[in-house]
């Protein structure tokens, strides 16, 4: 993956034009509660209504603010709506990485306990969110023995992507991951922003500390998009749902630009309201679809 000089640098005068580009007319109105709000032609569908309209094959993306309980109560409920159509469903989880994959076929499988795959996955230690929230989905995976495959890599590698950069990393390292596809402008703005409010009021940025942090990041969305695509490839017919934190789906920049890529250029992106959102920053191209939960 290789970064440009020119493209750098518009990232960090992007940061001080992004709020100049949030969409007017987002600003009038929020999300409608319990239902959902579709940005590309700016309507309102029931639950009922959109239920009907989602794809029983390809792609799906479900997003979350890891920390909200309804989040993954929602993600659940639209699971069982899509088993109801597609008895070959396969779903993806951020949470865990490549290495988890053997704790994931053993629960599927009906091997370990519920504290046994704790343990044997590195839950606690890779993912410090609450695993009672995520429960529920696993539970219901392995009742109707649906896969469940682990999309992330290892701390290890990001921390030497934040270390030396992504080239520098060695192949035998890298996991399998191939080089990210080149980002779009409109995520470098989003990272660029994100970065800067980390970093010291008033202090001058570390570029090279910013390039190794977008490389983290497109890595991370690449290692997602890969091991999706590489369990749709066992079938044309099957349905793929990833899970995984909103940021990598918004506006189709991160896990769905890295996929149109690898040659799924329709990737259904399915979004839920949170507080961390603002209506503002809502586009036509924000997501398919955004669920209007009723805010904690």
């Amino acid at each position: 993956m290789k970064t440009k000089s020119k493209l750098l640098s518009k990232l960090f005068f992007a940061i001080v034009l992004a709020s100049a580009l949030q969409p007017s007319w987002a600003e009038k109105q929020c999300m409608p509660s319990e239902n959902w709000f579709i940005p590309a032609d700016n309507t309102i569908k029931t639950k009922t209504n959109f239920s009907a309209t989602l794809p029983s094959k390809g792609i799906i993306l479900l997003g979350e603010h890891h920390a909200n309980e309804s989040h993954h109560i929602w993600q659940l409920d639209i699971i069982k709506t899509l088993h109801k159509k597609q008895d070959n469903l396969i779903i993806g989880l951020e949470m865990l990485p490549r290495s988890s994959q053997q704790a994931l076929d053993d629960w599927i499988a009906g091997k370990l306990s519920k504290d046994q795959f704790i343990e044997a996955s590195g839950w606690l230690n890779y993912w410090s969110f609450n695993f009672e929230d995520y429960f529920p989905i696993l539970g219901y995976a392995r009742k109707n023995r649906i896969p469940l495959i682990a999309l992330n890599v290892s701390h290890e590698l990001l921390q030497g992507i934040k270390q030396v950069g992504w080239q520098a990393v060695p192949e035998n390292h890298r996991e399998g991951i191939s080089d990210p596809a080149k980002p779009l402008e409109g995520y470098i703005r989003k990272l660029a922003k994100s970065f800067a409010r980390h970093g010291k009021p008033g202090a001058p940025i570390d570029k090279m500390a910013f390039l190794h942090f977008l490389q983290q990041q497109l890595v991370w969305d690449r290692a997602m998009a890969e091991a999706i695509d590489k369990a749709k490839a066992k079938s044309e017919n099957n349905l793929i749902i990833g899970l995984m934190g909103s940021w990598h789906i918004i506006d189709k920049e991160g896990v769905p630009h890295q996929l149109n890529s690898l040659g799924h250029p329709k990737v259904t992106t399915l979004v839920p309201w949170s507080e961390h959102l603002d209506c503002a920053a809502v586009n036509p191209a924000f997501a398919d679809a955004i669920y209007g939960m009723q805010l904690q």
